[in-house]
């Protein structure tokens, strides 16, 4: 087999093992038995059952961008493209993180988590920042400092992302996020848009 196809293949069959077994249930023999694999022949892709799960973590993080950067880029206005942003992949709109759902130990949590700022604030950065300039540049968003609203935004989306990794203070992180949204749309310009307050309703009542 290609080493790409079964590089990929080794990480689907991690993948399914972990969503019926938890990632602390799963081995590298778990795994050499279930594709009829060598220990060579995993070994040559990976170091060990924690790099399969780096990789799968970093797979889903490029796929969570991919799909936002898609869907602002497809939006038929920058307000569309913004709150396109915030509701794909958010755990209260789309329900599945992916593989940190198999994840119940503080040690995963914690290595997916240094993950997470490696693979996902920068693209984060330039997809936001996209958005605002396209609204800036428009007239649909106020004229401003678009780039100054972006560390903002992502200092606040850091911190609730920890608390929601590691399940510290949980109970606060809807009311900070509407908190931080609302500064937000208001700097914009657009917290009277009927869009934005439908999604802000629809939000917090699917919560």
């Amino acid at each position: 087999m290609e080493p790409e196809k079964r590089r990929g293949q080794i990480l689907a069959t991690a993948r399914l093992l972990m969503v019926k077994s938890g990632s602390e249930g799963v081995r590298v023999e778990d795994i050499l038995t279930e594709l009829s694999l060598s220990k060579g022949g995993f070994y040559h892709h990976f170091k060990s059952m924690n790099e399969v799960i780096a990789a799968l973590v970093a797979e889903d993080l490029r796929a969570l961008i991919e799909g936002k950067k898609r869907r602002s880029d497809e939006s038929k206005s920058a307000t569309e493209g913004l709150l396109s942003f915030f509701e794909y992949g958010s755990d209260d709109r789309q329900g599945n993180s992916g593989i940190l759902e198999s994840m119940s130990s503080r040690s995963h949590r914690l290595a997916y988590l240094e993950i997470l700022e490696e693979e996902l604030y920068k693209p984060f950065r330039e997809v936001l920042r996209g958005v605002l300039q396209r609204g800036m540049t428009n007239g649909e968003f106020a004229p401003g400092n678009g780039a100054a609203l972006v560390p903002i935004f992502e200092a606040v989306n850091r911190q609730l992302n920890r608390q929601a990794i590691l399940r510290e203070n949980v109970g606060e992180i809807p009311e900070i996020r509407d908190l931080a949204l609302n500064m937000l749309f208001r700097e914009l310009g657009i917290s009277q848009k009927r869009a934005v307050q439908e999604f802000m309703a629809t939000w917090k009542s699917e919560r």
